[in-house]
């Protein structure tokens, strides 16, 4: 099964389309990671959702805001909450997980390669088939 990352924007109107990806496909999402990277200069965090596998295990899409919100500890902040308020009314599991910031990668797909085995090891994504 192919496993990708769909990027969104990092903008208010890109967490707006995170927003109706979660309305309309709500019973196909499996949960929503949030990527912290407080050890970075930046602390900053990026947004994933994570689509159940398509019909036939052929491939699952991981929509992602890369560094779309800052670092929500120890005061949380705006998008954070809006986040947590789309996915509350369809009781999606939202997880967290400290990682690398995109910026330690020379190439954005080496990083998503790195997001994935997190991702496995947490037993968020199924194993390779």
């Amino acid at each position: 099964m192919k496993q990708s990352f769909i990027v969104l924007g990092q903008g208010l109107t890109d967490l707006y389309e995170f927003k109706t990806l979660i309305d309309y496909n709500h019973p196909r999402v499996e949960r929503i990671v949030f990527f912290h990277t407080p050890k970075s200069e930046a602390q900053l965090t990026s947004v994933a959702l994570i689509m159940q596998p398509t019909e036939g295990r052929y491939f699952q899409g991981i929509y992602i805001m890369l560094n779309a919100l800052r670092y929500p500890f120890p005061e949380t902040n705006r998008k954070y909450e809006l986040i947590q308020s789309f996915a509350s009314p369809y009781n999606i599991e939202m997880v967290g997980v400290d990682v690398h910031a995109p910026e330690a990668y020379p190439e954005l797909e080496l990083y998503f390669n790195y997001l994935k085995s997190v991702l496995r090891l947490q037993h968020w994504l199924p194993p390779l088939e």
